[in-house]
């Protein structure tokens, strides 16, 4: 299991393939966003060939940075990587209503990668 709390400027994560959770949530434009996600990365390398379950991995980033887009590229090559081995990962990328940029961003990256993608706009604090 991996878990951080949300700061002013890293999300909160929640990921445990014992119980079946993905869940990246919240602002990433911290100055150590290198050192944050190469333990997320480090996580999927070490623990996710022992995946036995569907596994809906959420994002909710409403504001992040190059450094964070780049990590996000490399996990979404990973799970598909992971798919053709067997795996069954797919994307859930959540958006606000009026942020056509972040929808447009979710949606280009879906482009690149072939893991089954969901689109779901933000209604309420339920949803992620």
């Amino acid at each position: 299991m991996l878990k951080f709390e949300a700061t002013k400027t890293s999300p909160y994560v929640n990921i445990s393939i014992e119980d079946c959770i993905f869940e990246i949530t919240g602002l990433s434009y911290a100055n150590n966003t290198d050192i944050f996600f190469k333990r997320i990365i480090d996580y999927i390398d070490s623990e996710f060939s022992n995946l036995d379950c569907h596994l809906n991995c959420k994002f909710y980033l409403t504001v992040f940075n190059s450094v964070t887009y780049k990590y996000i590229l490399n996990m979404m090559a990973k799970f598909m990587m992971l798919n053709k081995n067997g795996k069954n990962i797919t994307v859930t990328w959540y958006y606000e209503k009026d942020d056509e940029d972040n929808l447009e961003n979710a949606e280009d990256i879906s482009r690149l990668f072939n893991i089954p993608f969901n689109f779901k706009e933000k209604n309420d604090t339920k949803d992620v």
